[in-house]
């Protein structure tokens, strides 16, 4: 198939007329049937049937748009790219934070960053790490905090402070500062999934250690987590940092043995002319990381 095959199965899958993939196309409706007709001659079959005025797609077309909307997302990707290398943001910091990190940390590195840049325009956005690499790689921002490491091509990395993982307890004795991993078997905890990268080392660890979590909740992101926890649904697994930003200080914060070191990263991208700007952002999330884990 050509491109202009591929991009024509995609516009009727998406608009489910010819007409409308014409409009999505910026072309001419007898151009759109042209070049169907075109591809199903080359392929040897049909990719869409005529059922009461309707496109219906045949089980040829399902099959192979599974693939080309893979195609068209990796396409979308390169536009992307393609437009932030002409056009980058001059008058604004584009920002890139994962949720847990936004409502404590980023708002005090702030209030330093605006003692030296107090007229420089903020873009922030909240994503998951992950999401937060890709977008640094397209240039969809200037500087972004990740947790864990996230390599990636296109993005420069630099350590901003290690942290570990807490347990927001509302029944721990008075004093008490550590509980061990193998007492929270069997209970019902707030946890992060384990897909996130510091969800999946929690889960190691536990099936290493013979531990198993019994219901509970299980959340996407720490701020989800110290929010139920402070609302009554049970202890919570928690990083140091989300839990610098609590509201209440009726939960006890026991540092969990062993370990779980949960580091912090600051990301920008490969190759593109750093803004002083972002270095001493990152400098300022540096130094308010490492306070909170000072303060523990």
């Amino acid at each position: 198939m050509k491109l202009k095959h591929i991009e024509v199965l995609h516009a009727i899958m998406v608009a489910g007329t010819l007409s409308g993939a014409a409009r999505l196309l910026n072309v001419s409706q007898p151009a759109v049937t042209q070049t169907l007709q075109h591809a199903e001659l080359q392929l040897g079959y049909l990719l869409f049937k005529r059922v009461r005025n309707r496109l219906v797609p045949t089980q040829e077309a399902l099959a192979l748009y599974s693939e080309v909307d893979k195609l068209f997302g990796q396409l979308q990707s390169v536009r992307t790219l393609a437009a932030n290398l002409r056009d980058p943001a001059e008058h604004e910091l584009r920002i890139l934070i994962p949720p847990s990190l936004s409502s404590h940390l980023l708002p005090l590195a702030l209030k330093r960053f605006r003692r030296k840049y107090p007229a420089v325009a903020l873009n922030i956005r909240t994503l998951h790490s992950r999401d937060i690499a890709l977008a640094i790689a397209l240039r969809e921002g200037d500087v972004g905090v990740v947790y864990g490491t996230h390599p990636h091509p296109s993005v420069e990395e630099t350590p901003v402070a290690t942290g570990h993982l807490v347990c927001l307890s509302p029944d721990a004795p008075k004093g008490r500062k550590t509980v061990e991993l193998s007492e929270l078997s069997g209970k019902p905890l707030i946890r992060i999934h384990p897909q996130d990268p510091i969800g999946f080392v929690i889960n190691d660890m536990v099936h290493r250690l013979g531990i198993e979590f019994v219901g509970g909740i299980t959340v996407q992101t720490y701020q989800t987590a110290l929010s139920l926890a402070e609302h009554g649904f049970g202890p919570a697994l928690v990083d140091l940092f989300t839990v610098a930003g609590r509201r209440s200080d009726t939960l006890a914060i026991l540092r969990v043995e062993p370990a779980v070191p949960v580091q912090l990263n600051a990301l920008w991208p490969q190759a593109g002319a750093e803004l002083s700007a972002s270095r001493y952002l990152i400098e300022c999330i540096r130094q308010v990381a490492q306070a909170i884990v000072d303060a523990r």
